[in-house]
């Protein structure tokens, strides 16, 4: 099979870690894609923001009997609703994190560097040449050396059927 098609045939350690790795490759984007598709209860959501914030908006009431040192529970108060609000516009940022915005992974980049994985591997084993034609053949006909722009504009036009 690959000894028709190639000038220089796979090792079989080679073939084998380029199987793995696109067998790791598929792997992470099922789980991506079910981690995406997988609906996440909304009454969880609201009810956890419900508490948190009755709990946040109730915590001065616990220091009203103890009047010693007002500035330092207005400190505590302060620190607490702090670090409970942070955790929670927190979890409200990293709910969706295969977005558009900057703190988000950007998969077309990571993509990208999956395709150079490859461009060397065939570079390595069928030379320049067919690497120039694979980039082609991603490219929509043309080389360019700009691949990364070029193939994240690739990735997101839409697949005809």
């Amino acid at each position: 099979s690959q000894s028709k098609k190639l000038e220089q045939p796979l090792i079989g350690a080679e073939e084998n870690r380029m199987l793995g790795t696109v067998d790791a490759i598929m792997n992470a984007y099922y789980e991506v894609r079910g981690f995406l598709t997988a609906p996440f209860p909304f009454p969880l959501v609201q009810m956890s923001r419900t508490f948190l914030f009755v709990y946040l908006f109730t915590i001065p009431f616990a220091f009203l009997n103890d009047v010693t040192n007002p500035i330092g529970h207005y400190i505590v108060i302060f620190f607490i609703t702090y670090g409970y609000l942070g955790l929670e516009f927190t979890a409200i940022e990293l709910d969706d994190p295969f977005g558009d915005d900057d703190n988000d992974f950007n998969n077309s980049r990571l993509c990208c560097f999956s395709f150079e994985d490859m461009y060397l591997t065939i570079l390595d084993i069928d030379g320049e040449e067919w690497t120039d034609k694979l980039r082609k053949r991603f490219n929509g006909g043309k080389l360019s050396e700009d691949l990364p722009i070029e193939a994240e504009q690739w990735l997101r036009k839409p697949v005809e059927v």
